[in-house]
């Protein structure tokens, strides 16, 4: 837990996911003398034998891993016996001593955290069919975009105008015929005429903040 106001936490982030080909195709690689047959063999053969063992209730220990069988519940006495209702059986798994020195070796290196704002990309007025241009006051409207879903009843969410002269005075869309991640169908506000920035503000995955975009383009009224 972070508890100094100015204090931040690091979030390793992963460039990919590697499955059991990914790991089979590197084994088989140029040069190692392996086939993708021998290899999937080797490592069935591998498993089936740590499954083996850890079945027989042994503690399986390598120096890339260790597992071991355990029992979770509450016994009332030393001559209870198992109950699958009460009792549970897990297999423990821990880092072995190849794992537990390969942190010392992890090169790091500081990279943004992906953003998931929402991208408005295309205004189309629907009473003159003009994109990316005007807007007219009381109109029909069409957002089209990336990540613009919201909670049309929280009035910190949705489509916002606001007056380029004077962004902080920006006037929310209130009806809504339609919202979806990709486009949104909508009411125009009465606007004063002039020049408008669209805002479109959604919640975070985590529902803790708001995240906003906005249309490129400015909008005349």
């Amino acid at each position: 837990m972070v508890t100094e106001p100015c204090s931040c936490v690091a979030v390793v982030s992963s460039p990919d996911v590697k499955n059991l080909n990914d790991l089979i195709d590197f084994m088989i690689a140029e040069g190692t003398g392996l086939t993708r047959p021998q290899a999937l063999a080797y490592f069935e053969k591998l498993t089936h034998t740590i499954e083996y063992f850890v079945g027989q209730g042994y503690r399986v220990v390598t120096p890339l891993f260790r597992i071991q069988p355990s029992i979770t519940g509450i016994f009332n006495d030393k001559k209870d016996t198992f109950d699958a209702n009460r009792h549970k059986i897990s297999i423990r798994t821990s880092s072995g001593l190849r794992l537990k020195e390969l942190p010392s070796k992890i090169k790091l290196e500081k990279v943004d955290i992906p953003q998931y704002n929402p991208v408005p990309q295309i205004f189309i007025n629907a009473s003159n069919s003009e994109i990316n241009s005007s807007a007219t006051s009381g109109g029909i409207a069409v957002l089209k975009g990336d990540r613009m879903k919201f909670d049309s009843s929280d009035s910190a969410l949705g489509i916002f105008f606001a007056p380029v002269k004077n962004p902080a005075n920006e006037i929310r869309v209130n009806l809504y015929s339609g919202i979806k991640p990709s486009e949104i169908h909508f009411l125009i506000p009465e606007l004063p005429s002039g020049d408008y920035i669209i805002v479109v503000k959604t919640l975070s995955r985590n529902g803790k903040y708001t995240q906003e975009g906005s249309l490129k383009q400015v909008i005349k009224v």
